[in-house]
């Protein structure tokens, strides 16, 4: 289900991601890398001039129904070094 196919094209990208998760360069790598995956799980057109903004809609609509499971679009501190 498309579902399924959007968690595994996340956690595969992130698996194969060699680079450095501070390094900006590295990071832009790693989403460009997340749009292209994701376009293919969407089954969106490779030509369709608004491409970003339709997976970033649908992204975000799964995302915010909760169907996307434990993943988290932004870091949580670690509790043991926040003083």
């Amino acid at each position: 289900d498309l579902v399924t196919e959007v968690q595994c094209a996340l956690y595969l990208t992130l698996l194969e991601f060699t680079g450095n998760m501070e390094d900006e360069s590295d990071l832009e790598g790693l989403i460009e890398q997340q749009f292209e995956a994701l376009q293919k799980a969407f089954k969106i057109p490779h030509k369709a001039s608004e491409a970003r903004m339709m997976i970033s809609k649908k992204f975000l609509t799964l995302f915010r129904a909760g169907k996307l499971g434990p993943f988290i679009l932004d870091d949580v501190p670690n509790a043991n070094t926040v003083s």
